[in-house]
């Protein structure tokens, strides 16, 4: 191995000006030329006898003998001194570096070299980046930056699964007949009075529509010198998915601002479920102590793991609240990725999965799908018994929430062009109200996270 990097050294020594330029790119060939060529330029023609000197005739041309490398003799500037040329061509020699590209740039790392062009040089100022030479970068994705968004797939969901009304002033009203005994039918007896069914409760609330809007400036010159995209459709979208994510939210959760904030979505105009009267959502909590002493009394604990407890505490809460459930066809899940994560990986003692896939989570739980909701998580609220209760699920059908708005109050879009600021304004708006229509008609699983003093 030794005499092989020997010889290569030796072979390396040995190699002659136009093997060292045969083995460089098109690239720093082009470099070298323009350099040399802007040397021999240097030459005004006239009759000085040492400027004939270090001229030499070769084949009826004359070719430059001094050093390109050394000063400029146009202007006073910092170039490369013979010694670091030569210090350059020892480095692209040795078989360590092995290409004069390689060697030009160390050198120009470590001495701050730039092209310059004026003198057609290297000009060593401290300042310069030798990189400038090298192809410029390329988009990996040409066009409209790519979008970082919360997953978007349950808003697409909810947006398009809610029931659209017309009407943007909603009332709903049901009757509550579930106290049969007083409401049963009797047998008559011949001579005896008929008395009257008992009295029934009529349920009955309004909502009212509120205005949600997103508005925007795009400064012109900003529309006219970005040419790789369309600038306005682009931020038009961005517009359009913060509308549909903030009214999917305020619809699931509440928009999560402070009462008294001027931006606030208005609770009882877009009335979320999860916060909603206990008649039209129910309410349940996860009681993992109970599940678990209910399996570790079968041994469960020798066959299964963690994961596996919570599943079954999750099903059981579900599948119990489901027996009170009042909403119409089969509802969907909407749950945080943790739990779904946590479900998905419960095990048994071979190493094996309970649920495979979320299609068989979903048959145990009786819904039609799952969906994860990155906004979900960590998401409390305090109930009016002062205890503080974390969000872990919503189950519904969202064809029982009512979105509605009139004609003209439906997602529309405003543009105005604004002559003093040269900004071309957006605004896009709906004027729209929401709540569940029907009692009974959501479930959401929380999990009691009181700290008690």
């Amino acid at each position: 191995m030794a005499k092989e990097n020997e010889k290569t050294v030796e072979d390396d020594k040995n190699k002659t000006l136009k093997e060292i330029m045969d083995s460089l790119t098109e690239t720093q060939k082009t470099a070298v030329y323009a350099i040399l060529g802007a040397a021999l330029e240097g030459d005004d023609g006239g009759e000085d006898k040492e400027d004939d000197e270090d001229k030499v005739t070769e084949g009826g041309k004359k070719t430059m003998k001094h050093n390109v490398f050394d000063g400029d003799p146009r202007e006073n500037s910092n170039v490369l001194s013979h010694s670091d040329q030569e210090t350059v061509m020892k480095m692209a020699k040795s078989s360590q570096i092995g290409s004069f590209q390689t060697a030009l740039q160390i050198y120009a790392e470590d001495n701050g070299l730039q092209h310059d062009a004026v003198s057609g040089g290297f000009v060593q100022t401290g300042e310069g980046n030798v990189t400038n030479l090298f192809p410029e970068y390329q988009e990996v994705r040409p066009g409209a930056p790519e979008l970082i968004t919360n997953d978007q797939g349950w808003i697409t969901n909810v947006m398009r699964k809610v029931h659209k009304s017309p009407i943007s002033r909603i009332r709903t009203s049901q009757t509550d007949i579930r106290n049969i005994d007083t409401l049963r039918a009797k047998g008559y007896q011949k001579g005896k009075e008929k008395k009257l069914a008992g009295n029934f409760k009529l349920v009955r609330r309004t909502t009212d529509p509120q205005t949600v809007y997103v508005k925007n400036a795009l400064h012109r010159d900003d529309i006219v010198d970005i040419t790789d995209f369309d600038y306005v459709k682009y931020l038009y979208d961005i517009d359009r998915l913060m509308l549909n994510e903030e009214l999917a939210v305020a619809m699931m959760l509440g928009d999560g601002r402070e009462e008294g904030d001027e931006g606030k979505i208005d609770p009882d105009k877009i009335r979320p479920i999860w916060t909603d009267d206990d008649l039209y959502t129910i309410h349940a909590d996860l009681d993992i102590a109970a599940a678990r002493k209910e399996l570790q009394g079968s041994n469960t604990g020798a066959n299964f793991g963690e994961n596996y407890v919570l599943a079954e505490a999750m099903i059981n809460a579900v599948l119990y609240a489901r027996e009170h459930y009042k909403g119409t066809g089969t509802p969907d899940m909407y749950l945080t990725p943790h739990m779904l994560n946590v479900m998905l990986l419960a095990r048994d003692i071979n190493g094996r999965r309970i649920y495979a896939t979320k299609e068989e989570l979903a048959s145990a739980f009786n819904v039609g799908e799952i969906l994860t909701v990155e906004q979900f998580e960590g998401k409390t609220r305090k109930t009016a018994d002062n205890k503080t209760k974390k969000l872990l699920a919503i189950i519904t059908n969202l064809n029982d929430y009512s979105l509605g708005a009139t004609k003209g109050g439906e997602v529309t879009h405003f543009t105005q062009f604004d002559i003093d600021f040269n900004q071309e304004k957006s605004l896009l708006e709906t004027r729209c109200s929401g709540a569940l229509t029907r009692v009974y008609s959501a479930i959401a699983i929380e999990e009691d996270v009181t700290v008690n003093p």
